[in-house]
């Protein structure tokens, strides 16, 4: 393909952005999660379909379609850039600086154009690399450790958009010659690829962005159902699900698995005298204890109502045993607040070894019996159980 072909070439790839913007419309409609993401995805492609398709379809002797494709280039892309940030993490940016951001390259461009061809193609092919290169510095994370392949994909697909305008560039500031309606300067046998990357980019990225955004609402929805929305802790089905392995790594490494079971004590008053909320207060803030006392990484998990368990690898019962009190008086040393008055809030806890050969249910069954023990001997207690 020479460089004759290429405003024709910008017409049919046009209609890549156009489609990329009509799938992104299509899933906002269902996905709340990234409706704001997605739907800037789908400006940015649809202000990029509409510069190609505007410089292609013009009138070959007029120069406006020209600043028409840099402006939707720079812009699209840069409104690209702040979506693809939202979905890989980033918070979402707040509409006064999204406008500077899109002010500042049109700024730019505009004094470009009227100091002549050659300075508003350097300033065009800067301004892109520069967004090229923000967009693959956002994605660096998914590319040196991706979350999913997704993820990974995205960020080969945008790193070696930015390695385009690279060498884009090194063309232009070598070229010598009048300016290029398309505003690329590569050599005819680069301008092919050119035209064909430029025309897919868009449907790759747009399925791409699609994956990313159901990979991540995957996820999210996974640490939902992982998540205690009272405590914020894991739920019993979470810690269930890493008990195993969470027992082969800690007895691989010569230590004890140990299963401590605790229990609010005289919860149903509080919850009969003060009411639910204040029941739900207490909840909080005995998690917020417990989790003090701990390692960080240790599983621990709101087991039903006002029980709590947890999972830790000691050297010894007795190192046991002493994790367990802590936990005790950390609920216990000081009351709740709940509006004027206080709460005098204990918790009473059953301690159980977790040997190699017992399933979790039958060492949870003995912290259990241990835990009762202690409420049957006054509460406020922990108590070790005996042999599994």
């Amino acid at each position: 393909m020479h460089a004759v072909d290429m405003p024709f070439s910008y017409v049919i790839g046009g209609f890549g952005p156009w489609a990329a913007a009509l799938m992104m419309l299509a899933a906002v409609q269902s996905e709340y999660l990234h409706r704001g993401a997605l739907s800037r995805c789908a400006l940015g492609f649809a202000l990029l379909g509409a510069g190609l398709v505007a410089n292609g379809w013009s009138d070959p002797a007029a120069r406006w379609p020209i600043l028409t494709l840099a402006l939707a280039a720079v812009v699209g892309t840069a409104v690209i850039y702040r979506a693809l940030r939202q979905l890989v993490g980033a918070r979402p940016t707040r509409m006064p600086r999204l406008a500077l951001e899109v002010a500042l390259p049109c700024l730019a461009l505009l004094p470009a154009w009227t100091a002549g061809p050659r300075s508003f193609a350097l300033t065009f092919h800067v301004l892109c690399l520069a967004v090229s290169l923000g967009i693959a510095w956002t994605v660096r994370r998914a590319l040196v450790a991706p979350r999913n392949t997704a993820e990974a994909a995205v960020a080969v697909i945008l790193l070696l958009y930015a390695g385009t305008w690279v060498y884009a560039l090194y063309a232009m500031l070598r070229h010598d010659g009048p300016e290029h309606r398309h505003l690329l300067y590569v050599e005819p046998p680069f301008l092919a690829g050119y035209a064909v990357l430029y025309a897919l980019l868009p449907l790759l990225v747009g399925v791409l962005v699609f994956n990313l955004a159901n990979a991540r609402l995957h996820h999210r929805l996974r640490r939902h159902a992982n998540t205690d929305d009272l405590t914020g802790l894991m739920t019993r089905r979470a810690l269930l699900e890493q008990a195993g392995p969470w027992q082969d790594d800690v007895l691989e490494r010569g230590r004890q698995p140990v299963v401590l079971l605790l229990d609010v004590d005289h919860f149903k008053p509080i919850n009969d005298t003060h009411g639910h909320e204040r029941g739900d207060e207490v909840l909080r803030a005995v998690s917020d204890r417990l989790a003090g006392t701990l390692r960080a990484g240790t599983p621990l998990a709101r087991w039903g109502g006002e029980e709590f368990l947890v999972l830790m690898d000691v050297a010894s019962l007795d190192q046991a045993a002493a994790a367990a009190e802590r936990m005790r008086a950390a609920v216990a040393e000081r009351p709740f607040a709940s509006g004027e008055s206080r709460l005098k809030v204990t918790t009473s806890i059953g301690v159980s070894a977790w040997p190699a050969g017992v399933d979790l249910a039958q060492a949870v069954a003995n912290a259990d019996a241990a835990l009762y023990s202690a409420k049957r001997e006054g509460r406020d207690q922990a108590r070790m159980a005996g042999p599994a």
